[in-house]
Formats: structure tokens, sequence, C-alpha cells
């Protein structure tokens, strides 16, 4: 997920560029009848990603690393881009097994470890004034904290999480973009507060993290929650999607290059901004929830075919490998919002895709990323399946 931006889209490979939406394969015309799903092949995938994640766990309590790739296309200026891709890489994989990782002992330890790692390491610092992938390490880490939040009595461990949490929260307000907002490229005014450049999903990411850790106690300046949202908002293109960042949001009409904002492009991004309002107290339709979620059903063809490419916006509607699993993660967290009578076959519907992606080893990925896309993948994924058991 960690790609793309307004330079980055102007110099699209080959593919995206001859990738028009009217050659665009579509799905067939006919309903086609939701996966069957089981409780039972649910719960063995979680099993199987959880015992990969425990299995391959660094001894110093994080997961992946900055081992290279045989292809790395992105800009990541080292060694704080692999810094920040492996804490909130970390952060995820944690978060997964706070969710679904069970008692066992050998989980329990894993949990222990990888909380001491957080908590020593989340403060990642921007890696240089035109790059910012330490808004992902705050943003998840912000996420696993509050997480472990909910769950712990104790006042001493409750009180170096309440400060670890506090600390993401100001890292944050530090790197709010002038419009408001996230982004993670800086390349045009590389100045002390970054900006323009803040993304849709970026900014919606970082008001749900700050969301759940403000419903754990944690300080959240309004302010910062009005900003963020009110960018998205900007973003926001009549039909339901959202524009991928502010200075691309009237590209709609731009023939090719404005595909990655039509609805098919927006596939992983719509779930997260609506999710991101909801969670924040402002006002969503309703029908919103079960809209995006049709959608993606619909259309979600356009992330899974994405998926595993090397070059990002390679493949239809400019989608990349990250958005899909993504993409799925908070999606499934609009499920709890949709009408109860969809609910299940919402579940069922999710459910059977993600499994349908998990690799023999039991994690999951979609773009590969140094060491870091099993561990970020198979958290997305586990906690994905959490929300779509029967």
């Amino acid at each position: 997920m960690i790609r793309a931006t307004l330079l980055a889209l102007l110099l699209l490979p080959l593919g995206a560029l001859v990738a028009r939406a009217e050659d665009a394969p579509a799905a067939k015309d006919a309903p086609r009848p939701a996966p069957v799903v089981s409780a039972e092949t649910i719960e063995q995938a979680i099993q199987r990603g959880v015992a990969h994640l425990v299995a391959t766990q660094k001894a110093n309590g994080s997961w992946g690393g900055p081992a290279p790739n045989l292809h790395v296309d992105i800009y990541a200026p080292t060694p704080g881009s692999n810094r920040a891709f492996t804490v909130g890489a970390s952060g995820l994989a944690l978060s997964a097994l706070v969710e679904v990782g069970g008692d066992a002992p050998a989980v329990q330890t894993a949990i222990e470890k990888g909380t001491a790692y957080l908590l020593a390491n989340h403060g990642v610092r921007r890696q240089r004034p035109d790059t910012l992938y330490n808004v992902w390490s705050h943003m998840y880490s912000l996420e696993a904290f509050a997480r472990l939040l909910a769950r712990e009595k104790r006042p001493e461990p409750r009180k170096r999480l309440l400060a670890a949490a506090q600390s993401c929260v100001r890292w944050l307000e530090r790197m709010e973009f002038v419009e408001g907002g996230w982004g993670y490229f800086n390349f045009d005014e590389q100045t002390k507060d970054p900006g323009p450049g803040s993304t849709s999903f970026t900014t919606a990411t970082g008001v749900v993290a700050l969301a759940m850790a403000k419903a754990q106690g944690v300080e959240v300046p309004d302010a910062l929650l009005a900003k963020a949202n009110k960018l998205i908002r900007r973003c926001e293109i009549p039909g339901g999607s959202f524009a991928y960042s502010y200075a691309t949001r009237l590209w709609v009409n731009l023939g090719t290059k404005g595909n990655i904002n039509r609805t098919q492009g927006s596939l992983a991004r719509t779930p997260v901004c609506i999710l991101a309002w909801s969670m924040t107290g402002y006002e969503v339709d309703p029908k919103r929830f079960p809209q995006a979620l049709d959608e993606l059903e619909r259309s979600g063809h356009f992330l899974r075919i994405a998926r595993k490419y090397p070059f990002p916006h390679e493949t239809w509607f400019q989608n990349s490998g990250y958005f899909c699993l993504y993409g799925y993660y908070y999606a499934s967290q609009c499920i709890a919002l949709s009408p109860e009578s969809a609910r299940a076959t919402y579940k069922r519907q999710i459910a059977g895709h993600i499994l349908g992606m998990q690799e023999k080893d039991g994690s999951w990925w979609d773009y590969q990323l140094y060491e870091t896309h099993k561990p970020y993948g198979t958290g997305y994924a586990l906690m994905t399946l959490a929300r779509c058991r029967p």
C-alpha cells in the first residue's frame, strides 16, 4: 500500500497507460453465487495464519526486515524507509495476534515480544523532506496500542501503552499536511510542515486509528480529526468514489489518467473513507455501507487482478497490488454497519476471496515489499477473516 503520488501517476508504466477502462475485463453479467464458506474453513485459515506469524517473528519482537526483493521499484530512501515499513508491518501483525491469536502460550509470548518492540521503536522519524512513510508506522502502531489497551487491566502496562499511543498522536500532529490529513510523499514543497500531497486513504487510515485510540482514553485533538475529515470530504466524487488524493480530485474526466478516481479505482478507498466518518461522529447515509460492499463484490476482480503485480498502478483503473488486502480489511469493518439481513452474505463473499488468497505457508501477501509483505498482508487478512466469522 505504500506507493503512488502525483509523480508516480505521471510516470506510470506502459501497461497502465494502455489499460483503458473500456477494454477492462468485466464481471459476468449473471449473478454469481456466494462462495461456500464454513466456520471450520475460516478457523483453519486463521490458525494457519497465526502459526505463520508466530514462526516468523524476529528475535527482537518485530516482523519483516530490509532484505531487498528481486525487483524493488518504489522510492524508498534507506535506512529510514525500511524501519518505517518494519514498524508498520509489525503493528499490523501484532494487532492480528491480539484479535485472533487465542490464549496459546506461544501466541502470548509473541504478543509480549511484539508489544515490547513497538513500545521501544514506534517513534519513527520522517525519512527525508520528501518521504513520510513513518505516518504508516504511527497509524498502525496506534491501532495495536488501542487493541492492547482494550484488554490490558494492569495499571503500569496501561500507563506505558497510553504514553506510547499519545506519542503516536503527537507524531501524526507533526506530520499533518498543510491541507489537512496525511500523505507519504512531499515532492513539491519540502517544508517542515509537509504538503500539499495528502491522500484520501492515508488520511482515512489515520482517522480510524485515532478514533480507536480515543475510544481507549488517548487524547486526540478535535481539530486534527476535523481537518482530516474535511480533506476526505473534499476528495469525495459524486457517485460514491473518492479521489486518490487532494491533488488529483479533478482528474475524473481526464481519460486514462483519471481512471484511478472512478468507482473501480476507488474500491479500496471507499470503505475506509466512509468508515472514518462513521467512527468520528460524522453523518453517513446508512445506504453507503452496503453500496460500497456490493460494488466491491461486483468489481473486486480489479483489485484481485492487481495482486502481486510488481509495478504499482500497472493494472485496470490504476489499481496496485497493495490496494487489495488493505481494501478488504476496511471493507470487513463496514459489514457491521450494513443491514443485518445482508451481513451473512457479505461475510461469505469477503471470506471466500480472502481464503482463496492464502499461501501454502499460511501467509497472505499482495505486493512484494522487502520482507514486510507477508507480515502486513497476513495481519490484514487475519483481522478481515475475524469479522467474517458466521
